[in-house]
């Protein structure tokens, strides 16, 4: 069976699991997210009928304490899902931008949804089937389209952190596809070493997925130029400087990174100086005293946080998930350059940085301004903003395979990966079902 058909096979079972053991706006941030989807058609601010979002978990699930379990009223519960609301005071408007782009599975499932049967709990189950399809369908065309990668594609997917959040009304559905998309343009250029007219267009396509996602995502485009290639077409004419840039490249990249220091150097005059932030970064990072969710919420909520950050996997098993992980790199080779390779590694810890900087300033600065010195570590960021970038560091276990000479045959790790995947899932349903449904 062709991987990118057993991901069909293992996704639809698995998300449509994790669609029911996880009660709806448990899943970090689906009210807001749910909110901006409708907003989209409706001034959901001025609209009384969405604030049952804001009310729901505190009506219907009482889950304080990750030490405890959730409490589910059934009563209401059951009342949410059957209850008829009325939106006749909520008029149609659009208000459509290319942020937008990620919200809309979400807000065409919840159209549907209300349209089937206007009750809250079937506009919120319509919008997360809605959301699970795009998931199932996109990931399955990026692994089909991708010429490396395809298995360690599937494996992160599948990882539970990614199933819950598929099957939510969460917007990280688009997020993860985009990143995955990218990763494909990456390897497949890498394979390919030509640079064409298709691929110019599909660069801008992906640009801009990856800019109406998050805008961090758009720090991927600058690793293309790591990669050794050649210009085809009208763009051929660039192959001249192209080569001139790759023969002084490590040049250009450390003067590149040289002034982005300096200019973020004077930045952070303005908010509490550089002493300060590095300071801030290593509580944040390293220290669990300080930073309480360092392996918790950070570090464990890569493979798999549940609900509303209330539990988790076991330990053992994500240990368990890395070294499969890791097979599954060592499975798959690519012909790459030790820049590629390193490059390609390097974005996985670069975009966990500038996510956690980019919190830094968003979140932990804003609810603190006028006392920029008291900040002591930075809130906000979740380990399931990390995840999809982790089949970044693929391209550089090819390095490390042709020099070890490690060899396994794909039918032995195909299985591995399967068997690991219900693994995973098998005891993700224990975790949801002890702590929502006991």
């Amino acid at each position: 069976m062709k991987i990118e058909k057993l991901f069909l096979f293992l996704a639809a079972p698995c998300i449509a699991l994790f669609m029911f053991l996880v009660p709806v706006t448990q899943v970090p941030d689906e009210t807001t997210h749910a909110i901006l989807a409708w907003n989209i058609t409706h001034d959901a601010a001025k609209e009384d009928s969405l604030q049952w979002l804001a009310h729901h978990q505190a009506e219907v699930i009482t889950n304080s304490s990750p030490e405890v379990p959730a409490v589910l009223n059934m009563k209401k519960l059951g009342r949410f899902y059957t209850k008829k609301q009325d939106f006749s005071s909520a008029p149609f408007r659009l208000k459509l931008s290319i942020k937008s782009l990620a919200h809309l599975p979400q807000l065409i499932g919840m159209l549907i949804g209300r349209t089937i049967y206007p009750s809250y709990g079937v506009i919120m189950l319509a919008g997360r089937i809605v959301n699970a399809l795009v998931y199932i369908i996109g990931m399955y065309f990026v692994i089909k389209a991708a010429k490396y990668g395809k298995l360690a594609l599937m494996f992160i997917s599948l990882l539970p952190m990614m199933l819950q959040q598929a099957a939510s009304l969460s917007y990280d559905v688009l997020n993860y596809v985009s990143i995955a998309c990218f990763f494909v343009f990456f390897v497949n250029l890498i394979k390919e070493r030509t640079f064409t007219n298709k691929k110019f267009l599909q660069l801008i396509l992906l640009t801009l997925f990856l800019y109406s996602t998050k805008t961090n995502n758009l720090l991927l485009l600058p690793f293309l130029v790591m990669i050794d290639f050649e210009f085809e077409g009208f763009l051929k004419v660039l192959n001249p400087a192209y080569n001139f840039f790759k023969k002084y490249r490590w040049y250009f990249v450390t003067g590149a990174v040289c002034l982005g220091i300096v200019a973020f150097y004077f930045f952070l005059k303005g908010w509490g100086g550089t002493q300060h932030f590095i300071w801030v970064m290593f509580n944040t990072f390293f220290l669990q005293q300080e930073n309480v969710n360092l392996n918790g919420l950070l570090t464990i909520g890569i493979f798999g946080e549940f609900g509303w950050l209330t539990t988790q996997l076991p330990l053992w098993l994500i240990f368990i998930d890395i070294v499969v992980l890791v097979l599954i790199y060592l499975s798959e080779y690519i012909s790459v350059t030790k820049t590629e390779g390193i490059s390609s590694a390097l974005i996985f810890p670069l975009q966990v940085l500038v996510i956690v900087i980019g919190m830094y300033f968003a979140w932990t600065l804003r609810s603190n301004p006028d006392n920029v010195g008291a900040n002591r570590i930075a809130h906000g960021e979740q380990g399931r903003y990390f995840t999809p970038f982790l089949i970044y560091l693929a391209p550089l276990f090819s390095i490390w395979q042709s020099k070890l000479g490690f060899k396994i045959s794909q039918k032995s790790i195909i299985k591995l990966s399967t068997i690991m995947i219900l693994i995973n899932v098998v005891v993700s349903f224990v975790v949801l079902w002890a702590y929502y449904w006991v």
